[in-house]
């Protein structure tokens, strides 16, 4: 009995032993695709693993694949779920808050980022990707208030480029006025293509000026001719009429994109300056 019993023991022990032997050893090659760039081959093997343990080198592994793969909420969701004890904490929770900031989900991101506990090192870091933040949202105040000064702190080198970068986006954006609609369908209504002019379409704005112009004329001169009744001059009226209001929409259009394309390239270089940082300092 005492025999069979200690074999029982022994049995679960080995399967035990070599269960664990098998997942160490799919973890390190896991670790070997994800270092040969395979995140795909890597991801069949973490989601098949997923359901038989629950450890922070799998969500880390999971969470840097789908990064990887530019599947960055899904990313996101696995990075944060790595623990304070994992040696990757502070580098999946610093991926985490990026990955939900250039997907634009600004809250997720701050929480992330007011909940991790940093040392002297990386509070520096903390303070400038919440800065970056408050720029995204175009909030100055806050941005003033968490930004690094060049002048009074002794910026980690890591950052220093990148700080003197969003500092002049900052600039850039704070002391650009707004291109206003109303004004520029007010200013074609009055001088055709004058508006797209104002929106920084000039060629736009001319050959607008030109064929509101033409028409125009052209209309003028059928009615001095030939009466308001006649089929050209309802013809060339209405045709002008046409040119005449798309202008106006049309200015109003540009200006809608102009502020669009600025604000849209301001966000890009903003999210590229909070990505250098963390690839510098984890990599």
């Amino acid at each position: 009995m005492k025999k069979t019993f200690v074999l029982i023991i022994f049995c679960i022990l080995s399967i035990s032993l070599s269960a664990q032997y098998s997942t160490r050893q799919r973890f390190e090659f896991i670790h070997h695709l994800v270092k040969s760039d395979d995140f795909k081959e890597a991801l069949i093997e973490l989601n098949d693993l997923e359901g038989k343990t629950n450890s922070d080198s799998l969500h880390y592994l999971k969470g840097w694949s789908l990064y990887s793969l530019k599947q960055l909420t899904n990313s996101a969701y696995n990075l944060k779920r790595v623990s304070k004890n994992s040696n990757f904490y502070n580098k999946s929770h610093f991926f985490a808050a990026y990955n939900y900031t250039h997907t634009r989900n600004y809250k997720e991101a701050k929480k992330i980022l007011s909940d991790i506990e940093t040392n002297a090192r990386f509070k520096q870091l903390k303070n400038f990707e919440s800065s970056g933040i408050a720029l995204l949202e175009r909030n100055f105040d806050i941005y003033e208030n968490t930004h690094l000064n060049l002048s009074s702190e002794a910026i980690l080198p890591a950052l220093q480029t990148e700080v003197e970068n969003l500092n002049k986006l900052y600039s850039s954006i704070k002391n650009r006025k707004q291109k206003k609609m109303w004004l520029a369908g007010l200013m074609s209504a009055a001088i055709p293509g004058s508006g797209k002019i104002y929106a920084g379409k000039t060629g736009e704005g001319i050959a607008s000026f030109l064929m509101v112009a033409s028409t125009g004329v052209v209309t003028l001169e059928n009615h001095r001719k030939l009466g308001i009744r006649n089929f050209k001059t309802i013809l060339f009226g209405s045709i002008f009429t046409i040119f005449y209001v798309g202008n106006i929409y049309g200015s109003v259009f540009s200006v809608k994109i102009s502020n669009e394309e600025f604000n849209h390239e301001m966000d890009q270089k903003i999210l590229f300056n909070l990505h250098i940082p963390l690839r510098n300092i984890f990599n």
